[in-house]
Parts: structure tokens; sequence; C-alpha cells
């Protein structure tokens, strides 16, 4: 679909998502955000946003996106994103070391992106190819992954590894990608192994892609509260709106007799893999698939080891002790041998042909980014009584390549960082700047306007007071702006601060008394 459809779809389907939230996030699996709520981050939004992101899953699920950890050398912060790989094998065989030679396989975690997030970094104001405010949920999940693993707000600073989260689309993948590596080395002390613990087999990843959403029996296929008749088959598979799916039942109007929220999570990543999502690539009039189908063998509960292994009460037995042990009663086979008897072909699990990335395509989704800055190392600013306040302004450009990313923290919270056009309510926590190679989209084309872009993005930061929480007097602080992956160093503005509403505060008035006194 063109982008500005393409984000009104994204709209209709955050509001699905918001409708069947608590089908989403079972209680008990939702990270609390913290007291100060989630971090605001912006975020730059790849123009080809499907090959982009594709091609940035592909790099991640192998391993190769972010090579090496590193140090920040403003504040000595230590950044580890690498992939640290994945077990393998069946239960009785499983291996004790994580092998960064494993991939995951894609196709596996572009459905799961698609659920997560409609293969959005922005949130539905920032078009395709521009920047602005980052996609994020209540629950401070951020981005194309929504990561919330790690991303609470408990201090009302984000550390450095969660601002590059925040900010950045490969780095954010990254870090979905290591969350779902976790979930898959949890077996077999905290999940169960489905198959031979493949993972080349994309039905061996079920219990994975289950705890990527929560493993809650909210999420368990044969849980009461879902329509056993979903799908139209004993194990059902999530139609992903394609209407060519036989789990597609139209209701009339080319609406679906069940929707989004009726499917379990592994039904619904299943399902988008075997059947994508489809959208018009640019300079196309055809629309396409997003990936290339990836069919999936879905637990066919017609099968007595299959039905067993799914018996409800074997989940809540090691719920009730925590998952420890990893429920072995769960494990459940993948593969199948034929049985010419009974005219049974047998069953096979399925692998991922997706090629493998090379090395270069990481380079050039990494660029090589370098911040500078303009703007005063001294501001001095004047809180009112009715709470307004004066400004300064900061400028920060790449004058490197690709995307920069930035943390924004001040000493002190009455510091306030945002963009001169945000609303007083935005409290900026990090950004990006884009190097002038790149064409950053400022107007979204549609029926009626033309596509507007403009060479690079500087970000212009103004700096103000939070006179609400501005203590009486003078006040000193400081506000640092650091780079968190390339060059340039950091900006740091000592904030000079006066509350002038606290001037008459302490003033002491003695009567009859004039000038000449």
């Amino acid at each position: 679909m063109g982008r500005a459809l393409a984000r009104l779809a994204l709209a209709a389907t955050l509001g699905a998502l918001g409708a069947a939230w608590s089908l989403l996030h079972p209680a008990g699996e939702v990270q609390a955000c913290g007291a100060a709520g989630p971090f605001d981050f912006d975020a730059y939004e790849a123009e080809s946003y499907v090959a982009t992101y594709a091609r940035a899953i592909e790099l991640t699920t192998a391993g190769k996106a972010v090579p090496f950890a590193y140090t920040l050398t403003t504040t000595g912060e230590s950044i580890d994103l690498t992939y640290q790989g994945l077990l393998k094998g069946p239960r009785a065989a499983r291996s004790t070391k994580a092998d960064p030679s494993l991939r995951i396989p894609p196709s596996i975690f572009k459905s799961i992106t698609w659920i997560e997030s409609s293969f959005a970094d922005g949130s539905t104001v920032v078009p395709y190819g521009g920047v602005g405010p980052v996609l994020r949920s209540f629950d401070c999940g951020y981005g194309l992954g929504q990561v919330t693993t790690g991303m609470s707000n408990g201090t009302g600073t984000a550390s450095a590894r969660q601002a590059l989260i925040g900010t950045h689309f490969l780095f954010n993948l990254a870090e979905g990608v290591r969350i779902l590596a976790d979930k898959w080395n949890a077996a077999p002390r905290y999940r169960p192994i489905a198959g031979n613990g493949d993972p080349a087999s994309v039905e061996d990843w079920y219990f994975a892609i289950w705890s990527y959403n929560g493993f809650a029996f909210s999420n368990h296929p044969l849980n009461p509260a879902r329509d056993p008749l979903r799908g139209g088959a004993a194990s059902p598979l999530y139609h992903c709106y394609d209407p060519s799916a036989p789990s597609f039942q139209d209701a009339g109007g080319g609406t679906p007799k069940f929707g989004y929220g009726d499917y379990t999570y592994p039904e619904r990543v299943y399902g988008c893999m075997a059947f994508p999502p489809r959208y018009t690539p640019p300079g196309a009039t055809a629309k396409t698939t997003m990936w290339t189908p990836q069919p999936a063998n879905m637990p066919d509960f017609a099968n007595a080891l299959v039905a067993t292994a799914f018996a409800p009460e074997n989940f809540t037995v090691c719920e009730s002790a925590g998952f420890s042990g990893g429920c072995p009663a769960m494990d459940f086979p993948t593969t199948f041998a034929p049985d010419p008897e009974k005219g049974f072909a047998g069953v096979k699990p399925h692998q991922d042909p997706t090629p493998l990335p090379s090395a270069a395509q990481a380079s050039a989704l990494l660029g090589d980014p370098r911040l500078s800055y303009s703007g005063p190392t001294t501001l001095a600013l004047t809180a009112f009584a009715d709470g307004t306040a004066t400004s300064g302004t900061v400028t920060v450009t790449n004058v490197g390549t690709w995307i920069a990313p930035f943390r924004i923290r001040a000493s002190a919270p009455w510091i306030v960082v945002r963009h001169p056009t945000d609303p007083a309510s935005r409290t900026l926590d990090g950004g990006v700047a884009v190097g002038a190679e790149t064409e950053v989209v400022t107007q979204a084309p549609n029926a009626t306007r033309p596509r507007l872009a403009q060479k690079g993005y500087q970000s212009v930061l103004q700096v103000t007071l939070d006179a609400a929480t501005l203590p009486p007097g003078t006040n000193d602080g400081t506000l640092w702006i650091e780079p968190l992956f390339g060059g340039g160093g950091a900006f740091q503005m000592k904030v000079i601060a006066v509350n002038s509403a606290s001037a008459y505060r302490y003033k002491v008035v003695v009567p009859n008394l004039t000038s000449e006194d």
C-alpha cells in the first residue's frame, strides 16, 4: 500500500491491538513501566521500510547486525546488544552452550515484527522517511519489536542502552532478537521443547514464540475462553487478513468471522508467516507480499501425542511450580514418520530458505555517524509565576552518514528539552540526527499533496525550565547530549535557572515605612 494508506492502516491496526490488549499482555506478564512513565525518544522511520527492516531482521537474526559490544567514552556505560546464540537439541540431549552460528529463522521475526508494530518504528504521525516520536506503548514497549524488557523508567533518566533501543531501529531489532533467543534458550530449564529443539525448524520455535508475548494460559491453544472453531480447523492458524487463507471465514463484505484478537500469539505469528501482509512497493502499481510466504505445521490436536502434551492441566501444573523444570509433559513432536498402510505421508518441519546476509549489509545499516553541536555552553533562564519560562536552543547535526542516535540527560528534573514545535507536555530523552546523504521526508505524499523532503535532519532542541519543579531562588544544573553510536563527542551545557516567582515569596513587608525612612 502507499505510505499514507499504510499509516492509516497502521492506525487501525493499533486500535485493534488496544482492544485486544488484555489478550496480548496477560496479567502477571506486563512489566511495570516505572513511576516516571515511558521515556520519550525520537526515531527515524525508513522510507523503503519493508526492504530496509526486512534486511535488518535478516542481519539481526543471523547475529551480524551488531557484531561488537562497546563502552561510551562519555560515561563509561557498556552497551552490549550482540547476538548470544542458541542452544540446540531435545531435552535429553540439549547443548549446554549457546552457539552464535545458529540463527533464528528470519521469517519468524519478520512476522513477530508485523504483529508487534506493523513494521513501523515511528508513531503514526511520522511519515515513512521522516523523523519523529518512536512508536511507544503504555507499558514501555518501544519501536519495531515493541521491546519492553529492560525499558522500565525507574530513575527518570534513560540508560545509554535504553536510549539506543528507543532511537535506532537496528539496535531495537537486535534487542528484540536477543529477547526471542533468550526465550528459546529458556528450554529445557523453564520452557518445554517442540520437536527436536532444532533452531532451523520453524515449528520447533512454537514455545519461544509463545513466550515472546508472555508464556501465559491466555495464549494456550486449548484455552476454553477462545472459540474452538476459530480458523475452521482443529489446529487454528491466523489468516493475517488474507482472504485466500483457509482460515478466513467471510462474515460478509470481506470481513472475517474471526479477527486478530480471537487467535493466540503463536497462531498469529505462524499465520502471518504463511500469509504475509501485502503492500505496494515504491514505484510499483501492484501489491506484493512483504516477505516470501513461509509455511508451517501447527500442532495437530487430532494426534494423540500432541493432544496429550497440550492438555491444559499440563500447563497449569507447570505454571504453579513457576515453570521450574521446563514443563516436560508439554514437549511435543513436530516430525512424524510416514505410515504407508494408513496412507499417511508423514510430517516434517519446515526450514526458512532466506539466504544469509553479508557483513557489508550490516555496515550500510550502521553507517558512519558523527555528531556536531551548535549552541551556548552556558544558558541563563528564568521561570515566571504564570508557569512560563525563557529558553535557549541547541542544534544537533550529523556530519557523518546515516543515523546518529543520541541521549539527552540533565542533572535536575527542572531542565526540560523538547523541539520548539513540541507540545509543552513533551520532554525528550533521546533523538537522532540524519546525515545529509539521506533524504528525510518532511511531508508524506497523498492524493492532494506532494512528497516533500530535505537532505539530512538536524535535531533542533529547545532547552527550557519546568517552573513547577524548579526550587526557589537561583539554581545551577547541567545538560548533556551524548552520542550513543558513532563519533563526535558529547555536548555539555551549564544551566543557570532563576525562579522569579519565588522572589516575592520571602519578601518582608513593614507597614507605615516609606523610602525616606
